[in-house]
């Protein structure tokens, strides 16, 4: 009777157990490096594709040391693209950037080697941001 019970605790614990898959582990050395832009999705419906990018060139998000944040467009293949320089500050959760005179505070959704999406609300709507740390 006492393993049937033992046998019944486990089996309990091990279907009381969830997996979290929802929530991804953050580790925030993974965010120092060229962040380029994915796609964009508006209140969780389908991602729409980033047309910025030329054939020669990719836009990016770039998070340096001493929280030194850049936006970086390549408009038309030039060696010296459009740059915006600011800072950011970053939490396992939130990331926000001081970028051009705007503040924005995003909810970091994944952080890895090869993935960022983060998102914010503006104006009533979810919009979350994907990118890839490879060109």
């Amino acid at each position: 009777m006492k393993k049937l019970l033992s046998l019944g605790f486990v089996l309990f614990c091990l279907a009381s157990c969830s997996d979290d898959d929802s929530t991804p582990a953050v580790s925030l050395d993974n965010l120092q490096k060229r962040w380029y832009n994915v796609s964009t999705q508006y209140n969780g419906g389908t991602p729409a594709a980033y047309d910025g990018n030329l054939a020669c060139g990719k836009d990016y998000l770039e998070f340096a040391t001493g929280n030194v944040a850049k936006q970086v467009d390549v408009y038309d293949c030039q060696t010296d693209p459009r740059t915006v320089t600011g800072t950011y500050t970053a939490t396992d959760k939130t990331l926000t950037t001081a970028l051009g005179g705007t503040t924005v505070t995003y909810d970091i959704v994944k952080l890895d080697a090869k993935v960022l999406r983060i998102s914010t609300t503006f104006n009533g709507a979810v919009i979350q941001y994907n990118y890839t740390s490879t060109p």
